[in-house]
């Protein structure tokens, strides 16, 4: 399993039919205020769970995004995806 943050300015305002035409139809999506979720692997939902805290975790102690980087930084103020994906 494989995760990426992908700054998404319109995550927020994005339909689930619009994730399901960009990652495929067997995509599954959460969202988590301007945080959208999308899990291409087929977790379980107690993995879905486990992801959920783990980005809240990250969120609220400051560990989302480093600091020296300006593009986290950017991303940081905008709504984004995190995208679990299965590398074969």
């Amino acid at each position: 399993m494989h995760k990426i943050n992908r700054l998404n300015p319109d995550a927020g305002y994005q339909s689930d039919e619009y994730y399901k035409q960009l990652y495929g139809k067997s995509a599954i999506i959460t969202r988590l205020g301007n945080i959208t979720i999308v899990h291409l692997d087929r977790p379980n939902k107690n993995k879905i769970q486990q992801r959920k805290e783990e980005i809240i975790h990250e969120e609220l102690n400051g560990e989302a995004f480093f600091d020296d980087c300006p593009l986290c930084q950017a991303m940081k103020k905008h709504p984004y995806d995190v995208v679990y994906y299965a590398q074969d």
